[in-house]
């Protein structure tokens, strides 16, 4: 049974955790401190009137179990800080990290990646927004993009600035198809990009993530190879040419033509003891293998 975990229940989280048991997950973990209040309502979409000053945990557990009767959900109501993270994401397929909070954000990428879980992260801030997907092996990950937190201040001025209600409900809806792309098989096409959200002129974006960095989390690609103009043996022939480029441990993120060269080249490494962390479509033509050289 696959097993999500949503951090944070406002306008991200409740549209993320609908996405979710649409999509027809078997098992979500719903993470939140707070209780509904009155100006939760126009973009917190699973409270109601009736719901103010109630837990946003019992509500929204309450709602989703209610409306999906095979889905298992459960609520914890505690706020995820570096403490309890590990307990909290242990043994999850798929981490949602829909809070305000940006370091609560930082932490649940870098556990991620430290657990080895898949995360989705988003954010909105008046009428942007923005979503990540990390594959929980590798970079491009968030601190890729901001290699620390704000300062206290910056963060709260962010909170007060508010937020366009229906930019929630579409960046809550990304999170939850990119994280079920996560854990159906399709890892490839969801990495390696970050999607923006222009809400004022209804534009979406995905634009690729720097091609090297000295990320302190994942680390980040060392390089990328595009061999899509070859075919076997040269496809392998210039993967291996450009890991010898590279020290042991760094990621080589490779994408090929669909077909022959996506099943050979991924086996031939694996056969040589490198680790093959992302192997799988991009599009109809493309297909994208992320490899850590080992020796």
């Amino acid at each position: 049974m696959t097993r999500a975990v949503v951090i944070g229940l406002g306008g991200l989280g409740c549209p993320a955790a609908l996405g979710l048991a649409e999509s027809g997950i078997g098992e979500l973990l719903l993470v939140d401190p707070d209780t509904v209040e009155l100006s939760n309502l126009q973009r917190q979409v699973l409270y109601r009137t009736a719901d103010v000053g109630r837990a946003k945990v019992e509500v929204a557990t309450q709602r989703l179990s209610e409306s999906f009767s095979g889905l298992r959900v459960e609520g914890r109501r505690v706020h995820l800080g570096a403490a309890n993270a590990r307990e909290l994401l242990r043994g999850a397929d798929v981490v949602v990290d829909c809070t305000d909070d940006p370091g609560s954000r930082f932490i649940v990428n870098d556990v991620g990646l430290e657990l080895g879980i898949p995360t989705v992260l988003g954010g909105v801030l008046q009428f942007d927004g923005l979503v990540l997907a990390v594959s929980g092996h590798s970079g491009p990950c968030f601190r890729c993009l901001f290699e620390v937190p704000p300062p206290t201040e910056e963060a709260r001025r962010c909170g007060e600035a508010g937020v366009l209600g229906p930019l929630c409900g579409v960046v809550g809806h990304l999170q939850a198809q990119r994280a079920w792309g996560l854990v159906s098989g399709h890892a490839a096409a969801q990495t390696g990009f970050v999607t923006t959200v222009d809400g004022l002129r209804g534009r979406i974006r995905d634009v690729p993530l720097p091609e090297a960095t000295d990320c302190p989390a994942c680390g980040g690609l060392a390089a990328r190879l595009d061999i899509t103009p070859y075919s076997c043996p040269m496809t392998y022939v210039r993967t291996r040419l450009a890991l010898e480029t590279l020290n042991p441990g760094q990621t080589l993120d490779i994408v090929m033509r669909r077909g022959e060269p996506s099943r050979n080249v991924p086996r031939n490494l694996l056969d040589e003891g490198h680790d093959v962390l992302i192997n799988g479509a991009v599009d109809d033509g493309r297909h994208r293998v992320v490899v850590r050289r080992v020796c």
